[in-house]
């Protein structure tokens, strides 16, 4: 499962950023790494960003970098961070 397939509200876990190593880099930073638990909280029209929350951070992220993320769904009895 990628993380551009999620609805807005869903959580997940990300498990995998198939992305280039500056991307990478900037991605992780921002929290977006294998291990982390990531919300959607709304995705914009037609092609638009979607918008997430990784931990207490707000971020913006295109679709088409969105599809390279994989994820997997969030275990209910994990404490969110």
């Amino acid at each position: 499962m990628r993380l551009v397939d999620l609805t807005a509200g869903e959580s997940c876990v990300v498990t995998v950023l198939g992305v280039e190593a500056g991307l990478r880099h900037r991605l992780e930073a921002l929290g977006i790494k294998p291990g982390q638990q990531v919300k959607v909280l709304r995705r914009g029209w037609w092609s638009g960003p979607i918008h997430l929350r990784v931990g207490m951070t707000e971020l913006m992220l295109r679709r088409v970098d969105a599809a390279r993320v994989e994820i997997c769904a969030v275990d209910p009895g994990r404490m969110a961070p």
